[in-house]
């Protein structure tokens, strides 16, 4: 014990070197190393400033502070909240440790250290940990903050779960924060338990005696008694949350509680409860009258029973008691797990009813259905979008990233289109990417192409409704606002309305130039402005350039889907917005969920969009101005609970959708992503009898469909038609089913478009007792056909490749009719064309060049239908279209740009010829 005294209290080798050792400048170190603190520190403090500051005025400008001061509010008081109750608790335990421990620094571990544990060094390290685990723990509560809108402004759903009788606004609103302060507290908890545990060891207050018998000092058992008397307290609470999340459980065969945790670990949970009361007593007696002996038997006990009870109690009662008559004890879980999952999803809106799948489809239902047929999608998107950049993009700082699907009411009646925008391309060419160029000059997109989904021009080019730049148009079509300043793939910042003009769009060999006359982006008007986005955006550009004016704006976060998502990040959103044109000004429609993953009983979506998600709703519609970059949301249905919780946060956001005009409300449609979340749970949840449900008799799947040379799941497609026994046209978002393992179609399903039976949801089941074909062996009869094989298989292997684009399943009337595209392209372009329309109807495949003449074909019949926007029968200016179009083909193929404007210019003069 002398020797080890004697060692404790030598002089620290540190403070004797750096006394003694000349030509040492131990202040200037000292000084340095806190002035690289300093300005590490100042960086961080400016980055979360400077990040905030501009967020501030972003959102400012487009009318949104409320939302950005609300959101700052709560995650700031969260924060301190947090951190201050983290930092005492932390501290009072890591004080108290430090000073129980005052006395024994002799004896335990530290004393073999030869550090010297000075009072001032330990409050040191208690102030440093406890700040240092606040911080984390601050950050982590600063994350919540949406838990905690939930819960503050959550209301009742009026649906009680079926095991406590408790609103599933309980659920959803104010479990989840309860739940995040006890497990909040429980690692506090743990950490802290661990941190003091460490303590007394280390410096002896917990020994092994010389004869091995533990040795505990009384104060430090009072203290550890006190902070496992926190943990049990807090841990009896979890158990009684964990009550409510039976609501949730997996064991068994529901989601949810099934017999076993309603009968067996709902009990457990109780007696727990009550273990862990009487553990409190028993610690808190501990406190008074410390045994550490009896600490550690009655920690393993409870351990222990929560092992038993807990753990593997349900289990072996699930396994040797409910599995062997699973089916009579699960029937009533199950009918709650069919029951919520349906809610949840609103499969119970979807109106059922059968569908007779006639073969015979008949010329005379063709000719009824004129409008439908002439509106059967011809125009796969994937090589359509080829064809676009081809053929529109004009320019090499243009290009087309997705390719939208729409419906407008034209002059001779209603159209289904394709549309995409023309918006700038992220990379000028090599030579063009200087700071000026890509910052000041190149701000903008220019219009919209937009084409018919069946009609073609030329050989297999599609006919366009709007098309070129500026912007022509055939069919009335008037585009007054083209410039996109706001788009699907706009990264980066740019500056507009600056002393010098912005490039607009190609005009010959000559371009026009504009200045931006909106209001969007951040007037860039006084000197701090410029600091601050030079500063933001690492430029400092931004500041030395000469040609920005107290009119100048600058254009953050300009890609639709990170625009909402940065206002409203509440919200999940749709993966495709699509562009609209609409009083002559563009827009983009973004559709917008509330979710939730903590509906009672209902079965998680586990794959693709909304991955575990569990309650789903379109409740809101976004609408973003290309030109100006405004954001408006709409509410879709406003009787969401989840939607309510953000009205009450943020209100005056959300808009009610009669003030939509009237126009762009014809444009909204059904979401694809929630279609195809509804469909998905469809597939099971349509059987509602349980016996039927548990067995799995009638399960289906999603049809494959072929697309280069591969087996593809067939993703929901819109389609406009005319529904069984209805005469009117309408715009539908549908989907076939087939059974599992089976390729043979058994259902589809749809979901309306159009007002005022938007959302309206309908299924068709088909007759089990014949065989319906499925696209899976349609494109099997396809591949079988030896005409249409053996003409596929010689343009595949002439120096062109052939694409088969979407097969379309088309209800007509009673009957079904499906489509495939063929496209051909030459090796080495990306340049589709359409070139075969492959039909079939019952057991008769044919392929013609245009859709018509396949009906035709299919019918045996030679007359055109009336409207054929393509007639069958090859006139002489339509020969003299086509081998120009080839020639345009060939000289693009070599490179011979001149020779190709000329083709297509002569193409363009005959096209605009009238028909003879």
């Amino acid at each position: 014990m002398i020797g080890k005294r004697a060692i404790a209290q030598q002089p620290r080798p540190f403070a004797a070197e750096k006394g003694n050792a000349p030509g040492k400048h131990p202040p200037f170190r000292h000084l340095l190393r806190s002035m690289i603190a300093a300005a590490v520190l100042l960086i961080i403090v400016l980055g979360i400033i400077t990040g905030y500051l501009e967020k501030w005025l972003w959102m400012r400008q487009l009318d949104y502070a409320g939302i950005f001061w609300t959101l700052l509010s709560v995650q700031w008081a969260m924060f301190c909240s947090a951190f201050v109750f983290a930092f005492l608790y932390l501290w009072v335990n890591l004080r108290q440790a430090a000073g129980n421990s005052a006395a024994f620094r002799e004896i335990g571990p530290a004393s073999q250290t030869g550090i010297d544990f000075s009072p001032r060094l330990l409050k040191l390290v208690v102030v440093l940990v406890s700040g240092g685990v606040a911080l984390f723990f601050a950050l982590g509560f600063y994350a919540q903050w949406d838990t905690y809108l939930r819960f503050r402004y959550g209301g009742s759903f009026g649906v009680s779960d079926p095991l406590f009788g408790v609103d599933v606004g309980f659920y959803l609103f104010h479990l989840p924060f309860y739940e995040l302060l006890q497990s909040s507290l429980m690692l506090l908890t743990v950490f802290a338990l661990a941190i003091v545990l460490l303590t007394y060891i280390f410096f002896g207050l917990l020994r092994l005696s010389g004869i091995g018998k533990l040795v505990a000092d009384g104060n430090a058992t009072s203290h550890l008694s006190l902070l496992l008397f926190i943990l049990v307290a807090n841990w009896g609470f979890g158990l009684y949350l964990d009550h409510y999340n039976l609501v949730y459980s997996t064991l068994g065969i529901v989601y949810g509680a099934g017999y076993t945790a309603d009968h067996v670990t709902r009990i457990a949970l109780w007696v727990m409860v009550g273990v862990s009361a009487a553990a409190c007593a028993l610690l808190a007696l501990n406190f008074f009258r410390p045994r550490f002996r009896a600490l550690l038997l009655g920690s393993g006990i409870y351990v222990g029973l929560y092992i038993v009870g807990i753990l593997l109690l349900p289990v072996v009662f699930q396994k040797f008691f409910v599995q062997p008559s699973e089916l009579a004890l699960e029937t009533p879980y199950l009918k709650n797990y069919i029951e919520f999952t349906r809610k949840a999803y609103q499969l119970e809106a979807i109106q059922q009813t059968s569908y007779p799948a006639l073969a015979d489809l008949t010329p005379a239902a063709v000719a009824r259905n004129e409008d439908t047929i002439q509106n059967i999608r011809l125009w796969d998107s994937r090589p359509l979008l080829q064809t676009y950049q081809q053929t529109q993009a004009i320019r090499l700082y243009y290009q087309f990233n997705n390719v939208g699907v729409d419906r407008y009411h034209l002059a001779d009646g209603y159209h289904q289109v394709m549309l995409s925008a023309r918006e700038l391309s992220p990379e000028l060419p090599p030579k063009a990417q200087t700071w000026v160029n890509q910052y000041l000059q190149f701000t903008h997109g220019y219009g919209v192409v937009m084409n018919f989904v069946s009609k073609t021009v030329g050989g297999g080019l599609p006919q366009y409704l709007l098309e070129n730049v500026p912007a022509e148009s055939a069919y009335g079509l008037n585009i007054t606002q083209p410039s996109i300043y706001y788009g699907e793939s706009m990264p980066g910042y740019r500056i507009v309305a600056t002393g010098i003009k912005e490039f607009d769009y190609p005009k010959g060999n000559d371009n026009v130039y504009t200045s931006y006359n909106g209001k969007g982006g951040i007037p860039l008007d006084s000197l701090w402005k410029k600091l601050l986005f030079a500063w933001t955006q690492r430029d400092v550009n931004i500041l030395l350039t000469s040609y920005l004016t107290p009119e100048s704006r600058i254009q953050i976060w300009r890609r639709v889907h990170e625009r909402v998502a940065q206002i409203a990040p509440f919200l999940r959103f749709d993966n495709d917005p699509y562009p609209v044109l609409s009083g002559g000004k563009l827009y983009w429609i973004q559709d917008a969920y509330t979710d939730s993953d903590q509906f009672p009983y209902a079965d998680p979506h586990r794959a693709g969009f909304g991955d575990n998600l569990n309650y789903i709703r379109n409740s809101v519609k976004v609408v973003v101005d290309m030109y100006d970059g405004t954001v408006l949301f709409y509410v879709m249905d406003p009787k969401d609970p989840i939607l309510a919780v953000y009205r009450r946060a943020f209100p005056g956001v959300f808009k009610d959708l009669d003030q939509l005009s009237a126009d762009l409300k014809r444009h909204l449609r059904y979401p694809e992503d929630l279609f195809a979340v509804q469909a998905d749970q469809y597939k099971t949840f349509h059987m509602t009898d349980p016996q039927v449900f548990y067995n799995r008799e009638d399960l289906w799947m999603s049809p494959k469909e072929a697309y280069g040379g591969e087996s593809l799941p067939m993703e929901p497609y819109y389609i406009l038609m005319k529904l069984p026994g209805s005469d009117e046209l309408q715009y539908l978002l549908m989907t076939p089913f087939t059974p599992q393992n089976r390729d043979n179609m058994i259902s589809w399903m749809a979901a309306k478009c159009d007002f005022p039976e938007y959302a309206k949801m309908l299924f068709y089941q088909l007759p089990k007792e014949k065989l319906i074909y499925g696209p899976s062996q349609i494109e099997a009869m396809i591949n079988q056909n030896t005409t249409i094989s053996q003409q596929l298989t010689l343009w595949d292997q002439k120096g062109s490749r052939v694409i088969r684009g979407k097969l379309i399943v088309t209800p007509i009337e009673d009957s079904f009719l499906y489509v495939v595209p063929v496209y051909l392209t030459a090796e080495g372009t990306n340049f589709p064309q359409l070139k075969r329309v492959i039909a079939v109807a019952g057991d008769k495949v044919v392929m013609e060049a245009t859709l018509d003449e396949a009906l035709n074909d299919l019918f045996g019949t030679q007359q055109p239908l009336q409207g054929s926007s393509q007639p069958p029968t090859r006139q002489p200016a339509l020969e003299k279209a086509r081998t120009q179009l080839e020639e345009a083909r060939k000289a693009m193929q070599h490179g011979d740009w001149a020779k190709f404007g000329t083709a297509m210019q002569g193409l363009e003069h005959q096209l605009a010829e009238p028909a003879r």
